[in-house]
């Protein structure tokens, strides 16, 4: 960014004591050795913005030159002004965008131009949704045939027990206008059993989240549906000990369901493959692990959207809900073979 005002992006906390300077973001920190510096005065001015060029002269120019190229390196700076939106839902999260993408507002602006569909607004699919009204996203389609029921209040917090016998993508529509007042909703009451079910969304839209686990096919039919119209596609599901989110798959990136399914299954014994074409999604639900697979999903969901990456870009991450334990990914390949596979359904509960 040679000739251009540049300055630390807001994430990045600095720290003055008595042994220096040192700077931090998340698990990265960058120590200087001395608070009366040139260097440490030249980090001191890109807190509000210097000229870059401006920055190196004197004699302490190579060193000041090389914090410069080293924060530049780490992503740490911007050439973006001082953001200054406020009284809006997603005032924080400017900043905190600024750790994954140096131009957090440039990530935001995209945020604010996206459509949305989320397919079943249930366990997964009501909480992604109240995720993309608080994060500014400005158009969602809901789709789903079922109506509020009481068992559902555990985890579907969109709702509560005076939305119960209504159907959820009116009552969930009403809760989301309650967090975001300008927010285009679109609501679509049907069960999805065909890609023409999809043709009510637009062509244009930007991501479908597929939240539905119901009928089995209901991935197959997602997918025949975006890699017609060119729409990128997410999806997550939780069971009893363990959920998943992902694959993120991009037409436009080359990226096959169906090269993924058959990569993913291409292991399985014959006993596994048995037991999951039998399965059945679980009738039994815990609010907590719905709720860490929903922020999961809409996390890279909004990542995606924001800076065009995400963790599950192409692959899939499974979670140990009741542990806690680490995301493993059972496939990191979901570039396109040209060729058909046997697809299976999930046992999963969304």
């Amino acid at each position: 960014m040679p000739g251009r005002e540049v300055r630390l992006v807001e994430s990045v906390q600095v720290y003055t004591h008595a042994g220096g300077m040192l700077l931090v973001q998340g698990t990265e920190a960058l120590r200087i050795r001395s608070a009366d510096s040139p260097v440490a005065d030249a980090v001191r001015r890109l807190r509000t913005g210097a000229d870059r060029d401006a920055l190196a002269g004197g004699a302490s120019a190579p060193a000041v030159r090389r914090l410069v190229e080293h924060l530049d390196t780490l992503g740490w700076l911007t050439a973006e002004p001082p953001y200054a939106e406020q009284g809006v839902p997603w005032d924080r999260q400017v900043g905190w965008l600024t750790s994954v993408t140096p131009d957090g507002q440039r990530a935001q602006d995209r945020l604010r131009t996206c459509s949305v569909a989320v397919l079943g607004v249930g366990g997964i699919g009501a909480l992604a949704a109240q995720h993309f009204a608080g994060a500014g996203v400005p158009e969602l389609w809901l789709i789903d045939h079922d109506e509020v029921a009481v068992h559902n209040l555990n985890r579907q917090y969109l709702f509560t027990t005076a939305d119960v016998g209504e159907a959820k993508v009116t009552a969930a529509a009403r809760a989301l206008r309650a967090v975001n007042a300008d927010m285009r909703l679109h609501t679509v009451r049907r069960k999805v059993v065909s890609p023409e079910d999809l043709d009510v969304l637009p062509g244009s839209l930007d991501l479908l989240v597929v939240a539905a686990d119901q009928p089995r096919t209901v991935w197959d039919t997602a997918w025949a549906w975006a890699e017609r119209t060119a729409t990128p596609l997410i999806g997550g599901a939780v069971g009893l000990g363990s959920g998943y989110w992902g694959p993120l798959l991009d037409p436009a990136a080359g990226h096959c369901w169906r090269c993924f399914e058959r990569r993913r299954v291409s292991g399985f014994s014959a006993e596994e493959r048995s037991l999951e074409n039998d399965g059945t999604p679980t009738a039994h639900s815990f609010g907590p692990t719905n709720s860490l697979v929903a922020a999961l999903v809409a996390r890279d969901a909004l990542l995606f959207l924001g800076t065009g990456d995400c963790a599950v870009r192409g692959r899939r991450l499974v979670l140990d809900v009741l542990g806690a334990g680490g995301p493993v990914a059972t496939t990191g390949d979901a570039t396109c073979a040209g060729k058909e596979s046997t697809l299976h359904g999930t046992g999963q509960d969304t």
